[in-house]
Formats: C-alpha cells, sequence, structure tokens
C-alpha cells in the first residue's frame, strides 16, 4: 500500500504542476523560464520537459521576449481528467487521461 500511496502523491503533485502551469501561461504571467520554475517549484530543465511534453500533446506554447512570458498561440489546452471509483466491485481505481482540446 506503501508504493501505490507514493504513486497517488507523484500524480497529485504532477497535475497540480499542471494547473499551475495552465493557469500561469493563461494570465501570461510565467516570468522568464527561471521565474517560472521558481513559481512552479521545479528545475529549469524540469520546465523545459514538461512544455515540450505539453507541445507533443498538440498544445502550441510560446515564449514571448517583450512580456518575458510563456503564452498560449490559441485555444488547446491540456486537460486533466481524474476518475476515481468502484467498477466493477475491483475496488477502488484512479486513472488520469490527458488530452488536448479545442475551446469554443
Amino acid at each position: 500500500m506503501l508504493y501505490f500511496d507514493r504513486v497517488k502523491m507523484s500524480l497529485i503533485k504532477y497535475i497540480e504542476r499542471l494547473r499551475r502551469m495552465d493557469l500561469l501561461i493563461s494570465l501570461m504571467a510565467t516570468g522568464t523560464p527561471v521565474e517560472f520554475a521558481e513559481k512552479i517549484g521545479i528545475r529549469r530543465s524540469t520546465l523545459f520537459e514538461s512544455i515540450q511534453e505539453m507541445r507533443e500533446l498538440g498544445v502550441d506554447i510560446k515564449y514571448s521576449h517583450d512580456r518575458q512570458s510563456y503564452y498560449y498561440a490559441d485555444d488547446r489546452r491540456v486537460r486533466v481528467k481524474v476518475v476515481t471509483g468502484n467498477h466493477e466491485g475491483k475496488g477502488l481505481e484512479s486513472r488520469a487521461s490527458y488530452m488536448t482540446e479545442e475551446i469554443l
């Protein structure tokens, strides 16, 4: 059970990081890459990896040198959906799905 708790905490931290990144990018309030990484409590290299993962999912993230902030170039975002429940009597199950979608 201890292993499951660690995995669950890692997943929760990852989801919260994505949500915080999304908020700061949406507000164009990231600051420079160093500042952005500090705001979300990760290393700069981890920030670049996370941004690259989002780009690979189809999210168009750009950086403005004038505003010193990342921003979304269109309406696509990463949405994280966590479903928790009892599925066919198999006990508690958690899963996260990631998708990009256009917001109308």
